[in-house]
């Protein structure tokens, strides 16, 4: 019991409620999940979690922490229950739903648990792995070995269950990594192939975890903001019980998994529900429109918009002139360069405006704007230089969010937008502008862009203009003509 006399959630509060019954818990392990965060768990959790709702899937979840700290032994004191709260907007309609998960059939360390964690192998009928150990977990370390227990990286551990899972003659998984980075799931089939030599484990090993299991390149998109702290103990009072593992999150969701279609819609079959989970022959054309369409114009947004005076993406959304700036950024110089039709494009950039529009999300163009520089090279720099390359001339939105970035980190801003960005990094600007030619010396840093960005006609010229205009007058007007 707590303060406010309100019980912890478990399985007798959540049956008492009538919020699930004994018989959830009881569903076999269908899914081996790496990763215990505030995503999977308002992702695929909760996705799984409408299959079972809907009798189309059966199974439950065990949840792996794939590092020494982590929230599984906490979601374990609750009896693997906890609750997602979804609020925002979806067409045009407020959003705001509590639903319990139930679909969670164990939580365990990999690193505390590791012969439990070995077992997993052994359950008959798991058949899909997800994993989301962050951008980083995807990756090797030299110091693992074959008898090192447990061994550090993701993929050394994961070679050990599906050693184990080959030992027993059982088939292989669906394989289905979500960590953000490109070709995730060849990436880490490359890396468990390597393992596979570097531990010894024979040519039928690799025979089975090529041919046995089958690995797929994916994109997930959802906002999560995770556990809403500040509003914890109003959550607790409407839903009846304190729940220490809730997590909050958008209505909006997409799940692009490429590879073998017939088999994600057999064993996930979402599609019947109408949840946003496709499966095409490449996530590469999604992957740019999240990148370039959602992404982007975060990252303008932290480049312009603060100077203007707005704080959050909210009042971005509010804003007479940002608003309208946005939203020609998007139709006029990021959907004429995807590959999508152009149909698809608008609806999805219609969508993204909906989610920065979310009244229940505040979210501040301080925190989007850690790590402008390389954030701008990866999300908007190939925009910008598409559009030269398209022959249609250097697009002024992005040039301006460009030209903003760099009069913050040359210090010109006198100190009125946080930078939060390598001290080298920022280092290299307030040298630049120290040049009578800031906008040349800068955008002639290969270090900081790639490459010499002076190469491109036009451009040094325009983000100088731009420097000297917001230095006299203000970012305001720019936007307000652009907009």
């Amino acid at each position: 019991m707590t303060d406010n006399n309100l019980p912890v959630l478990n399985a007798e509060v959540a049956i008492e409620k009538g919020l699930t019954t004994a018989d959830a818990a009881k569903r076999p392990i269908k899914v081996i999940q790496f990763g215990e965060g505030n995503f999977l768990r308002a992702f695929v959790d909760w996705t799984i979690q409408q299959l079972n709702n809907n009798d189309l899937f059966g199974g439950n979840v065990a949840i792996v922490q794939p590092i020494g700290f982590g929230r599984a032994k906490e979601i374990a004191a609750q009896d693997n229950l906890y609750t997602v709260v979804l609020e925002g907007l979806k067409n045009g309609e407020q959003v705001q739903s509590r639903e319990l998960i139930d679909s969670i059939g164990k939580s365990l360390s990999a690193v505390d648990d590791w012969e439990e964690y070995l077992a997993l192998a052994d359950e008959p009928e798991a058949k899909i792995i997800i994993s989301n150990t962050t951008e980083a977990g995807i990756a090797l370390d030299e110091t693992d070995t074959a008898e090192t227990v447990p061994p550090k990286s993701y993929p050394a551990k994961l070679i050990h269950l599906l050693k184990r899972r080959y030992d027993n003659g059982l088939p292989g998984f669906l394989i289905i990594p979500c960590e953000l980075i490109a070709d995730n799931g060849d990436t880490l089939k490359k890396y468990l192939l390597e393992l596979a030599d570097k531990f010894g484990y024979g040519e039928g090993f690799k025979t089975w975890l090529e041919n046995d299991n089958k690995f797929f390149n994916t994109l997930v998109d959802r906002i999560v903001p995770g556990y809403p702290k500040d509003r914890a103990e109003e959550l607790w009072n409407e839903l009846g019980y304190v729940d220490n593992n809730m997590v909050k999150a958008e209505p909006f969701l997409l799940w692009v998994i490429s590879g073998d279609a017939e088999a994600i819609d057999e064993a996930l079959p979402a599609k019947k529900l109408g949840i946003d989970l496709v499966t095409p022959e490449s996530v590469k054309p999604y992957r740019e429109r999240k990148v370039f369409l959602l992404n982007c114009p975060h990252t303008t947004l932290a480049s312009v918009a603060r100077l203007a005076g707005v704080a959050t993406v909210g009042e971005a959304m509010n804003d007479p002139d940002v608003r309208p700036f946005i939203e020609k950024e998007m139709h006029e110089e990021i959907i004429p360069v995807l590959s999508l039709p152009e149909d698809e494009l608008n609806k999805f950039a219609e969508a993204v405006l909906e989610r920065y529009a979310n009244p229940f999300v505040k979210h501040a163009l301080d925190a989007i704007g850690l790590n402008s520089a390389a954030k701008y090279v990866t999300r908007c720099l190939p925009v910008l230089l598409n559009n030269v390359k398209a022959g249609n001339g250097l697009p002024k939105r992005l040039v301006l969010a460009l030209s903003g970035l760099i009069y913050t980190y040359g210090g010109l801003a006198e100190g009125k937008v946080n930078i939060s960005d390598d001290p080298a990094v920022v280092a290299k600007f307030e040298a630049a502008a120290k040049n009578d030619n800031y906008a040349e010396t800068i955008l002639a840093d290969a270090s900081v862009w790639g490459q010499d960005l002076t190469e491109v006609e036009g451009l040094a010229e325009a983000v100088q203009a731009n420097l000297d205009a917001i230095k006299a007058e203000g970012m305001r007007p720019l936007i307000k003509a652009l907009a």
